[in-house]
């Protein structure tokens, strides 16, 4: 009898658009598509990745790694898809899971594999007139994070990071990144999503990063601690 082949499977949900892949081991993509949901009501996820699943004759006991897109991205999604994931792979020890950085998805989506660039900065809407930015740097074909993150106050900042790096980011943060600075939007390289199979295969055999390392460059919200109400 034939032993059926793993399916690698990812899942990044760093803002209100879903991206699902499924690989095989030979880095052919099996599945792959986005959609639009709510943070809030991701409760179409499962019934998603089963349905991809389906229409390859195979099911969830058929997935041997999974890989989740952990940021930088907004706080609901990033958790949706942690925990789903974890929760999927819970009792199946065979099964290896794993985070990688939305960013380094972003930036092999944006960048195609004949023109990568040895160092990209992903950018982000920060809201506030703020951008977000996290650095990679391009090792044996994998985009890894270079330890560099910022938060852009002025288009000066922009302009000295443009002087170092490539920048990439999402179509959806064009109109904010040309109100930031408008000068620079001819320099930034944008893509519509951020495809899935770029995480599964962006440093495919390093599973060190947890599905619950989530990536925030800046804190979502800034509150006090309240001190309990006294009885």
């Amino acid at each position: 009898m034939q032993t059926m082949k793993k399916i690698r499977a990812a899942l990044d949900f760093s803002w209100n658009e879903a991206s699902l892949a499924l690989a095989d081991e030979n880095d052919q993509v099996l599945a792959s598509e986005k959609f639009l949901l709510s943070g809030h009501d991701a409760s179409s996820l499962p019934d998603r990745l089963e349905k991809a699943l389906r229409t390859l004759n195979r099911d969830l006991s058929s997935v041997g790694e999974w890989t989740v897109g952990t940021g930088p991205g907004g706080f609901t999604g990033l958790r949706v898809a942690s925990a789903l994931v974890i929760g999927l792979a819970y009792g199946v020890p065979e099964t290896r899971v794993r985070g990688m950085s939305s960013a380094a998805g972003l930036a092999r989506s944006a960048f195609s594999e004949k023109s990568r660039p040895e160092k990209v900065l992903a950018l982000f809407d920060g809201r506030r007139s703020e951008l977000l930015a996290y650095g990679l740097a391009l090792e044996k074909n994998s985009y890894l994070h270079n330890g560099y993150t910022a938060v852009f106050h002025t288009p000066k900042d922009l302009a000295k990071a443009l002087k170092e790096y490539s920048c990439a980011a999402l179509e959806k943060d064009r109109d904010a990144i040309r109100k930031f600075a408008p000068e620079a939007e001819e320099q930034i390289v944008f893509t519509p999503s951020i495809n899935a199979e770029e995480l599964i295969f962006n440093d495919p055999e390093n599973f060190s990063a947890s599905p619950t390392d989530l990536i925030y460059l800046r804190a979502a919200v800034f509150v006090a601690p309240r001190i309990p109400r006294q009885i």
